[in-house]
Order: structure tokens, then C-alpha cells, then sequence
């Protein structure tokens, strides 16, 4: 991911799901705070993803495993984030001056747009069945 890795730069927003394809509710909040090497990027209350900086950074926040790799592009917080055990990725990009924030799929699952459920494990795809 080209950008600087600004390693005392942070960044809130609230995720505008009015993008096509949005992986997080409207309105979810959202922030990066600097750790050596990378960041953690807050999706919600429940959702902490370590995102490495020239290199990905693997963490697990609700079960399944996720590699990030981001970078500041001016005052713009860029992300991908991977599900490694299916092919599918989220880009989320942050404008830390307008606040706002989408998180959008790059191969859109079939199932459901919310990024929480992919990451869930074990993994429920249907809901109406427990």
C-alpha cells in the first residue's frame, strides 16, 4: 500500500454506508490509533484489527483470521483487509479532516455484506439456522 506510515497520525470517523457494497452499517465508528509498526483500527465496539504498515499483520478479532496492510495518503487512512480463509477483502478508506469513512467489498460475498458475520467463528452464513 503506497503512503506514509505517520506513526503519530490518528484518525476517527463514522462509516457513510451509502457506497455500494458497504461492509459496515451506516454510521459505525471507526478509528486508527498508531502502534509500532502499523496500527490498530477500531470497527464499532466489537471489531480490533491490527494493520501493519509495508507488510500485513494478521489478527483474529472474533475468530477467523484477517491480514490488513494500510497507509496515510496525505489526510486520507487507506486499508485492505483480507478474510484469508475466503477470497474475500474490504478496502476502507478514512478522511480524517471530513470525518467519514466507507468500507467497501472488492469481491462481495454471497451471502451477507456485513463484514462482522465473515469474521465470525465458526463461520454462520445462515442465520436462521443455530
Amino acid at each position: 500500500m503506497p503512503g506514509s506510515a505517520a506513526p503519530s497520525r490518528s484518525g476517527a470517523a463514522r462509516i457513510d454506508a451509502s457506497a455500494e457494497d458497504s461492509a459496515l452499517p451506516d454510521g459505525t465508528t471507526v478509528a486508527v490509533e498508531p502502534v509500532d509498526g502499523g496500527w490498530h483500527l477500531q470497527l464499532g465496539s466489537s471489531l480490533k484489527v491490527a494493520v501493519g504498515h509495508g507488510e500485513w499483520r494478521e489478527s483474529s478479532p472474533l475468530g477467523r483470521p484477517v491480514v490488513a496492510a494500510g497507509a496515510w495518503q496525505d489526510n486520507t487512512f487507506v486499508a485492505d483487509l483480507y478474510v484469508i480463509t475466503t477470497p474475500h477483502r474490504v478496502r476502507l478508506v478514512l478522511d480524517a479532516d471530513a470525518g467519514t469513512a466507507v468500507a467497501t467489498w472488492r469481491t462481495v460475498p454471497l451471502t451477507s455484506p456485513g463484514l462482522e458475520l465473515h469474521l465470525r467463528s465458526p463461520l454462520m452464513t445462515r442465520p436462521d439456522v443455530a
